[in-house]
This record gives C-alpha cells, structure tokens and sequence, in this order.
C-alpha cells in the first residue's frame, strides 16, 4: 500500500498538468496519471531482480578466483555463505516477484560490469567481512546483510541510477520513494514467506470492512476538484479579504481546492489528517511562506462548511477539540 501524501503529490502534480496544459481532457490526465503510478510498481521489479544479478556475479567472481593461476587458500577454498543466503532463495519463491521480473523482460547481461563493480566494493565492505567471518550466522543476518547490499550500496551507485532514469524518465520523481519500500519490503521479509508473498502493490485491495480504496480516493479527489473548480473559486474568494484570485500562487490555489475536496468528498480522512497533508505539500511544493496562509484559509473554510453542513466525517472529534481549546485561550 502506497503512502496516502505520496498520492497526493501525485494528484497535485496531475492536476497541476491537466490545468497548464489547457484542460483538454481530464480523462487523458486520469489514465495518465494512474499509469505514472504503475510504473511505480515495475521499479520496484527492477530493484529487487538485480539482487539476483548479483549473486549469480557472487558466484562467478568465485570460480574466477578458483581458477587463478595461483589462487590463495581462501580462493581455493572459497566460502560460499554469501551466495546461499536464504534470502535468495525467498525472494525467488515469490510468484508476483518472477512473473513480474519475465513481464518485463528484465535482463542485466548488459549491466553485468557496472553490477560486478558494485558487487566489489560491497565484498571489500567491513559489514561484509563481518558476515563471511561470523562462525553463525541467524536468518536476521542473512536478511541484514541483503539490505545492506540494497541500501548502501546498489541504490548509491550513481551509474545504476542514470542506467534506471534511462529506461523511464518518470522514475525520476519516484527513485527514492521506491526505494524507500524496498528496504522495508526487504526488512521484512520472513522465512516463511512463500509463493503468495505480496510486494508493495501501487493500491491496496479492499478489504471487507474498508469504505474505499487508494485508487478511489485518488479518483475521487481527482475529479471533484476538477468537477467544483468554479465552486471553489467562490468559498476561497470570500476568504481572502482584500485579496485578488489573480494574485494567488496557482500552486497555493490547487493545494486548497484539493483540500476542501476531501473535507467535502472523503468522509473517512479526519478534518486534522487533511489540514496537515496540505500544509506539508505547500511545504514541498509553493513558495517559502505559502503554508502559513494555506493553513489560515482552510481553516476559515472549514467554519463556512460547517456551518453549510457540508462536511460530514466518521471521526473528527480531535479537530473539533484543538479548534474549541484554541477558541478557549
């Protein structure tokens, strides 16, 4: 399951597109923007398959020192924990791993120097070292020294990452959040994870008790911001007292039609959640002092919609706390 602000970036930044480039059709941006986050979904793959890569290259820098014209005793003896950690082997029993790996056609022949490189500064690494030296060595272990593999040094390889950017300029925006899964798809994988072990899916299945789904709320907060543009041009209007529209960031102005969407749309985000999502994107996104007047005109909106019985949440008690202890100072 995707982090709910990432999609929310993700909705800014198509909403964004849709409304510099004319607004010629929300359904191209829609489908658009549902399939950048996909392909979220086929780096992950990426990512994950070259740790396979490098074990096979494991194994061949192994035979290569066996056959050295005078190898050392530890050549001619070679350990060969690294190569048969468990964690391979659990990785290749996950279905959606393989067939998404055969999908895509992901080979590495090619990258195979560029790998080998990596493999080499990993092997000449004291963590490394540490757990060839180890007289046992838990599961833990095992799974520790792939995530340090990962972490420190496939992902830091700058030529690694121009070679991913080559393939899908769109990972750009979207690298180091995916890798970010990944560690924590990779520290947490157990022993016993199987055929059936799901990664990080772009969206999450709805479970028999959830109201919606990620994709219905992207959707959702997609479309009714498009849907009430005009309408929300007025609630904000009323709000900046000697103020023209004109003069707002457009940025500023989608952050906070986007949030009076989901007060309005999304009765299961508390009024608290929505505030703090968008002062953060303003934040990321607008200009150095935008979330101090974002977060003062949503909130006097907030009072317009209520007092409109316009929003209605499952569970906003918190809000309405801090509001009346504010109120009370």
């Amino acid at each position: 399951m995707l982090n709910r602000h990432f999609l929310r970036a993700k909705v800014l930044q198509s909403l964004y597109a849709y409304y510099t480039s004319g607004k010629t059709d929300s359904n191209t941006q829609e489908h658009w923007m549902f399939a950048n986050i996909e392909e979220m979904f086929d780096l992950e793959i990426y990512l994950l398959s070259v740790i396979f890569e490098i074990k096979d290259i494991a194994s061949e820098v192994i035979e290569e020192g066996k056959h050295k014209f005078r190898p050392t005793e530890q050549e001619k003896n070679p350990s060969y924990r690294f190569v048969e950690n468990p964690m391979f082997s659990c990785l290749a029993k996950c279905k959606q791993l393989t067939d998404g790996m055969k999908k895509l056609h992901i080979n590495w022949h090619e990258q195979e120097d560029l790998l080998k490189q990596i493999f080499l500064k990993f092997k000449n690494s004291d963590s490394y070292k540490e757990y060839m030296d180890a007289k046992e060595v838990t599961f833990e272990q095992h799974r520790r020294i792939i995530v340090q593999l990962f972490k420190n040094y496939i992902i830091r390889d700058s030529n690694f990452y121009e070679l991913l950017i080559e393939k899908k300029f769109s990972w750009e925006d979207d690298y180091e959040y995916v890798c970010q899964i990944v560690i924590v798809l990779l520290r947490n994988w157990s022993e016993e994870d199987g055929i059936d072990k799901v990664l990080s899916l772009p969206f999450d299945k709805k479970l028999d008790n959830a109201i919606e789904t990620d994709q219905d709320f992207i959707k959702n907060l997609f479309r009714n911001t498009i849907i009430h543009d005009k309408e929300y041009d007025k609630m904000i209007d009323k709000r900046i007292l000697n103020w023209d529209m004109d003069r707002l960031a457009f940025l500023d102005t989608l952050i906070i039609k986007m949030a009076i969407t989901e007060f309005i749309y999304c009765p299961t985000v508390p009024l608290r959640v929505t505030l703090n999502e968008y002062i953060e994107l303003s934040k990321e996104f607008s200009t150095e002092k935008s979330h101090l007047f974002i977060n003062g005109i949503l909130d006097r909106i907030i009072v317009d919609l209520r007092t409109e019985n316009k929003i209605h949440k499952y569970n906003d008690d918190e809000y309405l706390l801090d509001k009346t202890q504010e109120q009370n100072q």
